[in-house]
């Protein structure tokens, strides 16, 4: 699936698209240890495959904080080998200067400068997509405005928009059209890459209005890309899905039983469920049923993923 990040569909709602993580939600990944002298923060990376993710790591306490995220997004020999380990790559160019203020409205002001254009544009929007992204995970901040060399400036030079403030972007938007009904609604759905070694965010647009049974529903329908692994086997359907007390329960016709011939495909497809119902409530666990009888493959001991991605 060819991907230009999120651009070809977002640009039009660019700066207005709030990813669907809730602002006030924004403390459950960015946690002060002062004792530890660590704060857990999400920095967004690059794949291979050109989608954004997020993960989560650990980032020594200091003032400017923000900013001493955003220099792990720096490609350098240090930085590009901890994000190799993972899959990933970092989205800065080497060599890359900014400075961070941050407004009382919110909003962050970052200037670029001694920056090497990419030599494409896939790659210069997952660079804006993954600061602003970075960024907005602070509470102090709602908004990124991009300058260059101190300057305002309407684009970059592979002509990715900066010409206004930007707020979190909905991540790797799938291709297609829009439902024609008018009533286009965002899910964030997430799917195991290939190799099952990431989660991936997928932002898939659909003309009912989101909840988890209809999260479930897209999950069994697959992914719209063969560079993401389809979790449930061909053939599933979804009976009932709810939360209740903190706990996911999905229920699916026989068909199901077949994951079991697939090695960790059970353990991808509990975390896409966990991960799914994360979007809409805090949820501590997930029970799994099949035609009315609790599949028992499956143990709620298995503990559930607390980050989207979490740097090893």
């Amino acid at each position: 699936m060819k991907r230009t990040v999120i651009f070809i569909m977002c640009c039009v709602l660019a700066a207005s698209v709030l990813c669907s993580c809730k602002k006030a939600e924004k403390t459950e990944t960015y946690e002060e240890n002062i004792e530890s002298g660590m704060r857990r923060t999400t920095l967004y990376f690059a794949t291979e495959d050109g989608y954004i993710v997020p993960v989560m790591k650990n980032v020594p306490w200091e003032e400017g904080i923000g900013k001493a995220a955003l220099s792990y997004l720096v490609s350098g020999a240090d930085n590009d080998r901890s994000a190799a380990v993972m899959g990933l790559k970092t989205v800065i160019p080497e060599g890359t200067q900014y400075t961070l203020r941050i407004g009382e409205d919110k909003e962050a002001a970052l200037n670029l400068s001694n920056y090497t254009p990419y030599d494409n544009a896939a790659d210069e929007q997952a660079m804006v997509v993954a600061i602003v992204n970075t960024l907005c995970e602070f509470p102090s901040i709602d908004t990124v405005k991009i300058t260059l060399d101190g300057k305002p400036t309407a684009a970059l030079p592979m002509g990715t928009d900066i010409s206004s403030a930007m707020g979190e972007f909905a991540l790797n938007v799938e291709e297609g059209e829009l439902p024609v009904s008018g009533t286009a609604n965002r899910l964030t759905l997430y799917f195991p890459n290939l190799s099952a070694s990431l989660n991936i965010p997928v932002t898939r647009y659909v003309d009912r209005t989101p909840s988890f049974s209809v999260a479930i529903q897209e999950l069994v329908r697959g992914a719209g890309s063969a560079d993401l692994m389809n979790c449930f086997p061909e053939g599933t359907e979804l009976m009932s899905a709810y939360i209740s007390d903190g706990i996911a329960t999905v229920e699916f016709t026989e068909e199901f039983k077949e994951i079991e011939n697939a090695d960790g495909k059970l353990e991808a497809a509990r975390d896409a469920i966990y991960l799914a119902a994360n979007e809409f409530e805090e949820v501590y666990g997930v029970d799994i049923y099949v035609e009315g009888a609790k599949y028992s493959p499956h143990t709620a001991a298995v503990s559930a993923p607390v980050y989207v991605n979490e740097f090893r």
